[in-house]
């Protein structure tokens, strides 16, 4: 074996070790950017009030439904501790659209093609379910609440059209936060 083979082979251990960190670092990323957004939704949440009658029993919970993977699913249940208008969360996986409406407060996209996402939309259109999606993304012009990130920063924009007739009132204040207002297209 001649030098240059050992050093040629401790090169490409080195950039491999290297990618390895690279994939890890974007891995740790996209989980800190996941619990960021998780968060933001929470956050949202607590700007938006819903209508008299859909709380029925007293104590019930705010139930936040993510379609998603596991890493998303976490990131939300991280949050139950977390109260809404004093509502306790809870958090599940998106059920079967045909249930969407009937089971959750809060609807969670994430931008994966597994899903189509606009059986959930179409299912929870004009029923008091905050729905959230990526902008730009399959679903973001269809939820009331679309996000981005923009130079490091996690942005949203609001969907009015898409909030018409949910009967959810969302807060002034939640809508000057927003980086824009409006009809689907409008990007954060």
């Amino acid at each position: 074996m001649t030098f240059r083979s050992l050093t040629t082979g401790f090169g490409y251990a080195v950039i491999a070790a290297l990618l390895l960190h690279a994939a890890d670092a974007r891995s740790q990323d996209a989980s800190a950017e996941v619990r960021v957004k998780a968060a933001i939704v929470h956050k949202i949440a607590k700007f938006v009030t819903w209508p008299e009658g859909r709380f029925t029993a007293e104590g019930a919970r705010l139930r936040f439904c993510v379609l998603g993977d596991s890493e998303v699913l976490e990131a939300f249940r991280a949050l139950q501790d977390r109260p809404v208008h004093g509502r306790m969360l809870s958090v599940d996986v998106a059920p079967e659209p045909d249930a969407v409406a009937e089971s959750c407060d809060v609807l969670y996209l994430t931008d994966d093609e597994r899903y189509s996402a606009g059986e959930w939309l179409h299912a929870v259109s004009g029923q008091p379910v905050l729905t959230f999606a990526e902008a730009g993304g399959y679903a973001g012009d269809g939820s009331i609440v679309a996000m981005a990130i923009r130079r490091n920063k996690v942005r949203f924009s609001i969907n009015l059209e898409a909030n018409k007739d949910s009967q959810l009132r969302i807060s002034g204040q939640l809508l000057q936060l927003a980086a824009s207002v409006g009809t689907p297209g409008n990007s954060p």
